[in-house]
């Protein structure tokens, strides 16, 4: 399951290696809708998995510019290298990761 990373422990958690970002928010039904394959990328040894939630950590939302929800981010050693918006069926997750560099 990902770690729920909050003001005070993103910046050390993202600031080395590859890390996937959901920035999400509870009554988001798409974010739920991903939560399980997020949760399978992870588990697969895809990439670390992140979440944020814009509620509770409204700073890390505006200060990466997340307007919608879900929003993913993909750091490289603290970086955005890749971003989407919205609901990504499995296919299309896995296509961002791949053009991203991320997936094979």
């Amino acid at each position: 399951m990902a770690k729920v990373l909050r003001e005070d422990d993103f910046a050390q958690t993202i600031a080395a290696g590859t890390a996937l970002v959901e920035f999400y928010s509870d009554s988001c039904v798409p974010c739920k809708r991903m939560s399980p394959l997020l949760a399978q990328l992870e588990e697969d040894g895809v990439v670390p998995v992140y979440k944020v939630n814009i509620v509770h950590s409204r700073s890390l939302a505006v200060d990466h510019e997340v307007q919608t929800t879900p929003t993913l981010i993909l750091f490289t050693d603290g970086k955005e290298a890749a971003r989407c918006h919205g609901y990504l069926n499995k296919a299309k997750l896995h296509a961002f990761l791949q053009e991203a560099g991320v997936a094979r």
